[in-house]
């Protein structure tokens, strides 16, 4: 089952029957991509005042937008998650410094849950999540300390617990190593889902090795986002119904009685792959790598593409400004066309080498 089939299943089950989990924690993480500013009518509103036959779908939205819809509906009627309050949901973008960060909380009597939301499908979003690849720290990163100060000072009684999926998890392992040492000691847990890593100056710093003990770490077993950058926190392999780079999607992670059903290892082929991926990066300097990050990206305002929500769209805006795009790569000089070239036909070379992976585990 996935995590709405599994919310559904424990409906009845008590957190005194079955202690919060990771399990609960997914739900939790992938909750805090759901628009809260369309439903919450207060700061704070339970779970079961959330009137779920106000929430409307709207005709043309993706299957996984559809699938938030379905867990919230089954989250507010469960009374697993009946005590928990739904409160300070921060939404906040901002194309000009590169910056797209949400969270919200989700608290009972004895904690309170600090959700991140992971990426989004803007292109704002991604051009950040790229920017990790050569800053010490991006503008979501910084939201996450400052947001999680004020949630500690708001509920200074409550013990904590951090989580997040893809860039939430990453957020939620950041907010947690940069809190003074008195923050940290409130927290009990922090969950990271297939969360990327860090530069390995991260890893050395005495905080994240004060809060180390307490990250729990999960990827799927077909992991890339999880296994990107620096990544030596010990981390737990989970079963995926979804191939390649989909497993990252948090509905097809497998549960059984409330539990991830396990894998052994990251399957053979794509730790090759994910060793390789990162060894291409360290190849390419960090000013290589900021030089190509800004002018793809420069490409997608030329293309006036915002968001990766629709192929046809993003085909229709390339071909529709395929004068301006060609243009710009004209007036790029030799050096850097060759450049932006040949760094292009490399990233599609590891597309294609992903693929191949895929049919070998097929095959076996």
């Amino acid at each position: 089952m996935n995590i709405i089939e599994d919310v559904i299943a424990m409906q009845k089950t008590s957190l005194e029957q079955t202690p919060f989990n990771n399990v609960d924690s997914l739900v939790f993480a992938t909750l805090s991509y759901f628009a809260f500013e369309k439903i919450l009518t207060k700061n704070k509103t339970p779970f079961c005042e959330i009137d779920v036959n106000n929430i409307v779908v709207p005709e043309k939205i993706g299957e996984r937008f559809q699938n938030h819809y379905r867990l919230l509906k089954a989250v507010v009627v469960s009374d697993r998650y009946k005590d928990f309050v739904v409160s300070d949901y921060e939404n906040v973008f901002c194309h000009e410094s590169e910056k797209q960060f949400a969270a919200v909380c989700f608290a009972n009597k004895n904690f309170v849950y600090v959700s991140f939301r992971g990426t989004d499908a803007t292109v704002t979003g991604w051009k950040e999540d790229a920017n990790m690849s050569f800053m010490q720290s991006v503008p979501a990163q910084q939201e996450a300390v400052a947001y999680l100060k004020r949630i500690a000072k708001k509920h200074r009684k409550k013990r904590i617990i951090l989580g997040g999926h893809s860039k939430g998890g990453n957020l939620a392992v950041y907010a947690g190593a940069k809190s003074n040492w008195l923050l940290q000691r409130k927290i009990d847990k922090i969950f990271c889902h297939d969360g990327p890593g860090f530069c390995k100056e991260f890893f050395w710093e005495k905080g994240y090795k004060k809060i180390a003990p307490k990250i729990e770490k999960t990827v799927p077993s077909s992991s890339i986002i999880g296994m990107l950058f620096e990544n030596p926190t010990p981390y737990r392999v989970v079963d995926s119904k979804g191939k390649s780079i989909f497993q990252h999607d948090p509905y097809l992670w497998i549960i059984q009685d409330h539990n991830f059903v396990p894998v052994e290892q990251i399957k053979p082929g794509w730790m090759t792959f994910n060793e390789s991926l990162n060894r291409w990066l360290h190849g390419i300097s960090v000013k290589k790598r900021k030089e190509f990050i800004d002018l793809l990206f420069d490409f997608f305002d030329t293309a006036e593409i915002t968001d990766f929500k629709s192929k046809k769209e993003m085909l229709f805006l390339a071909f529709k400004n395929r004068k301006a795009l060609k243009d710009k790569y004209k007036n790029l000089d030799e050096e850097t066309q060759d450049f932006f070239a040949r760094t292009i036909k490399e990233i599609l070379e590891f597309v294609w080498d992903s693929r191949k992976v895929d049919k070998k585990n097929e095959k076996k």
